[in-house]
């Protein structure tokens, strides 16, 4: 899907779900039916089985998925509208939270159905076969319907009005203009009202009704004896135990019958609501149904498309040349002069040999004992003609060629003996290292 598709449709979901919390039935279903719609259009419905994982969280998930504030935010307002919905049920929290639980399934199972399954690489096969849907994600649901079940419960208790308010219907102007009847004064106690004053108007005479006969605290004459005899003051246990029996059940009786005009409201109301109720149980019976269903098909193996080889490697580079093995000659940087000869330059490879020049002519000594590996070189030339024997022992600083012609590379300690083993020179030099002529 475009941007410009999705951002239309996550507006449309706005506005259904602003008209849904003013009431609409009829958006809070649409609202529901282009949500569950929004996974399959991604895939263009192209849809498939889903394969879902039914394992249930441990504790050390929980916090990671309680992470997920984007979808605990979304259904908690999924809550909200099913909690308008809901409005005229006696427990509609309850309901509420049935309603955005089935929606969360629902939603999982969406994305089971339109997760792409073309993948490439065994890895990603993997992934595919396990799917998106998965029982572990129903938690950041339940906790946004949790969540806003307790704000809402909060709100209601806050807003809700007091026992003793009553909202009293207006009466009419006649009524309401009628003078309130007078009000008896009672005087308080310990004051004796005095008496009233006498009728203007002449009094009937009253007849004065005479007492009984026995009205006088003593016996009648009409009385029996055996009336006047004392009477026997009955056990109090068995009078308390028959009163709290009684009380008992009486108690009982009250229970009683608060349960069966209980029990007649329910039924009441199940006989007004038995078409919603009916039409709801069918509808949560095929949901689950087909759940179990879609569930049950066998998901189709996963396409595993075959990556090219990829490009051989490129070969290492070659290693460098060592300066022990490079072909040139070294000149020193003071060349001396031993028995009128100067010694002008060092040379290693492809045979060792020392030069020693003089004007009009360059003698070239072999080194019949030469020792060379790559840090050290041990040289030792017999310069029969004149006498002398050159030992040189040295080190290379570098073990690899340079391009420097101004750096050392060879630092060697040069001695010049006789043939009596007197010695006649004695140094140590820096040699330059020079490509061959």
């Amino acid at each position: 899907m475009s941007l410009l598709a999705v951002r239309i449709g996550a507006g449309v979901l706005a506005l259904l779900a602003l008209i849904t919390l003013r009431g609409k039935r009829w958006a809070y279903f649409a609202f529901i039916v282009l949500g569950l719609a929004y996974f399959p259009a991604q895939t263009h419905f192209h849809m498939h089985a889903p394969k879902c994982e039914l394992l249930l969280p441990t504790v050390q998930m929980l916090v990671p998925l309680l992470r997920n504030y984007a979808f605990i935010a979304l259904f908690a307002g999924f809550y909200w509208m099913s909690w308008v919905q809901f409005r005229e049920a006696n427990a509609r929290g309850v309901w509420a939270l049935v309603a955005t639980l089935l929606a969360g399934a629902l939603f999982e199972i969406a994305q089971g159905i339109a997760a792409p399954v073309a993948r490439a690489g065994a890895r990603a096969a993997a992934r595919a076969a396990a799917g998106p849907c998965s029982v572990r994600d129903l938690v950041p649901y339940v906790a946004g319907a949790v969540g806003a079940a307790l704000l809402l419960a909060i709100w209601s208790r806050l807003t809700r009005k007091p026992a003793y308010v009553r909202l009293v219907s207006r009466r009419p102007a006649a009524a309401r203009s009628a003078a309130p009847p007078p009000r008896t004064v009672v005087p308080s106690r310990g004051i004796v009202p005095p008496p009233p004053p006498p009728p203007s108007y002449p009094v009937p005479p009253q007849r004065v009704v005479p007492p009984p006969p026995d009205f006088s605290p003593g016996a009648s004459p009409g009385t029996p004896a055996a009336d006047t005899t004392p009477t026997e003051e009955v056990a109090p246990s068995q009078g308390g135990a028959s009163a709290a029996r009684r009380a008992v059940v009486q108690r009982l009786q009250v229970i009683l019958g608060r349960l069966k005009e209980i029990s007649q409201r329910l039924w009441a109301m199940i006989r007004g609501r038995r078409r919603t109720i009916v039409v709801g149980v069918g509808v949560l019976a095929l949901v689950g149904v087909g759940a179990i269903v879609i569930m049950r098909l066998p998901s189709p193996a996963p396409v595993v498309t075959e990556q090219p080889a990829p490009p051989p490697e490129p070969p290492p580079p070659p290693a460098r040349p060592l300066q022990a093995e490079a072909e040139g000659y070294y000149v020193p940087s003071y060349m001396f002069t031993v028995s009128d000869r100067r010694f002008t330059r060092l040379t290693l490879r492809p045979d060792p040999f020392v030069t020693f020049s003089r004007p009009g002519i360059r003698d070239e000594v072999g080194c019949a004992d030469a020792r060379i590996n790559p840090t050290t070189a041990h040289l030792r030339c017999e310069f029969e003609r004149v006498g002398l024997v050159v030992t040189i022992d040295g080190q290379f600083p570098q073990r690899s060629v340079t391009s420097r012609l101004d750096a050392p590379v060879l630092n060697a300690t040069i001695t010049v003996t006789n043939t009596r083993g007197e010695t006649v020179f004695r140094a140590r030099e820096s040699f330059l290292w020079h490509t061959p002529d």
